[in-house]
């Protein structure tokens, strides 16, 4: 099993980057070459949800590698810091983890996600404000939620008490909902079951 690196490019930060490993013979190959952030960022705040995943989550990642402060307003996000390639064998694709997604600073162990501070659910803590979401407004409204909270955080540079306890015990009935409505899945509709001899 080999290891290389591969980068993956944003418009704003161009530092993240990914251990890939797959099978080959060939000698270790080095494709990421350290970037500089070319913005001046400070500080960041991010909104986040439990629906927050993958790429958005490698984006936090790399900021906080390069040494941007990272301030999370919202709930856990869902942690996957993996990857994979498609393979194709024999007309059925197979999606199987080749990569850990890690930043500059060599960290890459968000499985549970990450999560605003002061918050109860798990994952990787971030300075932050855990709020729960608004559906009452549109995305964008300063009045949501979130949104406000975010101004409020860029204002003060501390969470609003407006959005304390009460919030976190939205956040985790609003998780309680939708696991309670997440029906599961049939493991013969979204596995392929292989036997012995069957290849």
């Amino acid at each position: 099993m080999e290891s290389g690196q591969l980068c993956v490019l944003h418009d704003i930060c161009r530092a993240v980057c990914v251990t890939a490993h797959w099978h080959r013979s060939v000698h270790q190959q080095s494709l990421c070459r350290p970037a500089r952030l070319d913005a001046d960022l400070p500080r960041v705040l991010v909104i986040t949800g439990s629906d927050t995943c993958s790429a958005s989550e490698s984006i936090i990642n790399g900021l906080r590698g390069v040494g941007v402060s990272v301030i999370q307003i919202g709930d856990r996000t869902c942690g996957k810091p993996y990857g994979f390639y498609a393979r194709d064998n024999c007309g059925t694709t197979y999606f199987s983890i080749q990569f850990q997604g890690v930043n500059h600073a060599g960290f890459g162990d968000y499985a549970d996600g990450f999560a605003p501070g002061n918050s109860s659910s798990g994952g990787v803590l971030l300075p932050g404000c855990p709020v729960a979401d608004d559906f009452s407004r549109p995305l964008g409204d300063p009045a949501e939620n979130r949104l406000e909270a975010a101004l409020f955080y860029r204002s003060n540079g501390y969470c609003s008490p407006s959005f304390s306890v009460s919030d976190r015990a939205q956040i985790q009935q609003q998780a309680a909902d939708s696991a309670a409505l997440t029906l599961p899945g049939q493991p013969w509709r979204e596995n392929r079951i292989v036997t012995p001899g069957a290849l």
